[in-house]
């Protein structure tokens, strides 16, 4: 049996893909690339905005044509705010136990009867344990947290993954040890609002979390998904300066730089607290590598506020900006608010952010000419070997030895258009020569 699959979306829905790629391979199924003919196709779907419904429900479509007699199979956030919408769908599954997805199929295909599963997400109070594993020995992920309770004005999520729930510490602590012992150097911690970890128990903290894994034997590199600013204070930034394995990276969410904006949606916090959240992460980390993420023409926006955004941005200093154009999502309160940004005018708005966020890249790559960092190494291509050092600076090296899992000292020497060049330091010391 042949299976593609198709994710959209967020990091969490490429994990839980990678979940659903591992059940099917011990089902005896054969992977296939998504758009080659097969017998089940998988659309794990995103409802973030219209469009990415719309692409959601396109990707199905495009299955359909490929292999007109496969098994469509669509799950994640659409499946679980407009089922409806996914006829042509023979297996429609929400954000509640997908590793069930394999038995559906296989029930799908000895019954031929139409599955639509879709229970209440926002009465839900269970984590959904998954682990992860792959053949690579670099990084791994773990999933520690879904749901949010936040309810941005413009964000459909809590309706489509249902409050927050955690990992257990200890058991996330047990699957952390043993991805180390597998060989994993660096571990990524993943969830749809980071931060809220461990909030419904009281009973644990993110920072808990973090500080049991700073003491795993072996693990070099602790790293963080997305979090929000009011995570940032005095006392969490303590407690995360005296992490030994900590990746100096933070994507912080920004949103907009025009406190009216951020009032408008929702946001839970102001321009000038994620200021000084940005200040005292500055002044713990001296390697800090700040990354955001910005909506541009959200509903209201003028010239000045997003002339303010931009400002503000720029003050930030920023390692990078991931920029999104408002796109309106059906059930959320966004979707009614008066004074709609012009489409010509979004563009402009989001070409200029871009502008912005490359020349603060390129500043960024450029202050490390002449540094030594400490860079693991994931990938190689004709010899060329690349990795991101702990701040995530994207590194490349030119080596004839193989430097993949490894993590070692490299000397910046130039920059390029996305990334860093380098060369080994005291090569003889690693045997590598």
């Amino acid at each position: 049996m042949k299976v593609s699959i198709c994710t959209l979306g967020c990091k969490v829905n490429h994990y839980e893909s990678q979940i659903l790629r591992r059940l099917f391979l011990e089902d005896g199924a054969e992977i296939v690339p998504f758009g080659m003919p097969c017998d089940v196709a998988v659309i794990h779907s995103c409802a973030v905005t219209e469009e990415s419904s719309r692409k959601s429900r396109q990707m199905m479509r495009r299955a359909r044509r490929i292999s007109p007699d496969a098994v469509i199979a669509v799950t994640g956030c659409l499946a679980q705010t407009s089922p409806e919408t996914l006829t042509e769908a023979d297996i429609v599954l929400g954000n509640r136990d997908k590793t069930r997805l394999p038995l559906l199929v296989k029930e799908f295909l000895s019954r031929r009867e139409r599955t639509v599963e879709v229970p209440p997400i926002l009465s839900h109070k269970t984590f959904e344990e998954m682990t992860l594993d792959s053949d690579e020995r670099v990084r791994a992920t773990v999933k520690i947290q879904d749901g949010c309770c936040n309810f941005c004005a413009y964000c459909i999520i809590p309706y489509a993954r249902g409050p927050i729930r955690s990992k257990e510490l200890a058991d996330a602590v047990c699957e952390v040890e043993g991805l180390v012992k597998k060989g994993y150097r660096e571990i990524i911690l993943t969830g749809i609002h980071l931060d809220s970890y461990g909030r419904e128990h009281g009973r644990f903290s993110l920072c808990d979390l973090l500080e049991r894994l700073d003491r795993i034997p072996g693990l070099e590199r602790i790293r963080l998904g997305s979090t929000e600013p009011v995570m940032v204070t005095p006392e969490t930034v303590a407690r995360l300066k005296n992490l030994k394995h900590l990746c100096h990276h933070f994507n912080l969410s920004l949103q907009s730089g025009c406190t009216a904006t951020l009032k408008r949606m929702r946001r839970r916090y102001t321009a000038e607290q994620y200021a000084e959240g940005v200040r005292l992460l500055r002044d713990a980390f001296e390697d800090l590598s700040l990354t955001t993420d910005i909506i541009v023409g959200f509903p209201g926006e003028t010239e000045e506020e997003f002339s303010e955004t931009l400002a503000f941005a720029e003050s930030v200093g920023f390692s990078k900006i991931n920029v999104f154009p408002f796109s309106p999502r059906r059930g959320t309160v966004a979707w009614d608010m008066p004074d709609p940004v012009d489409p010509a005018v979004k563009k402009e708005r989001c070409r200029r952010l871009l502008d912005l966020s490359a020349r603060l890249e390129r500043s960024f790559r450029a202050s490390y000419v002449g540094k030594t960092v400490e860079v693991l190494f994931e990938s190689e291509k004709n010899g060329q070997y690349s990795g991101c050092a702990s701040n995530f600076l994207n590194v490349t090296v030119r080596s004839n030895i193989c430097l993949t899992g490894k993590i070692l000292p490299i000397l910046i020497s130039d920059v390029g258009e996305t990334s860093c060049r380098g060369d080994l330091q005291n090569p003889e010391k690693y045997g590598i020569i």
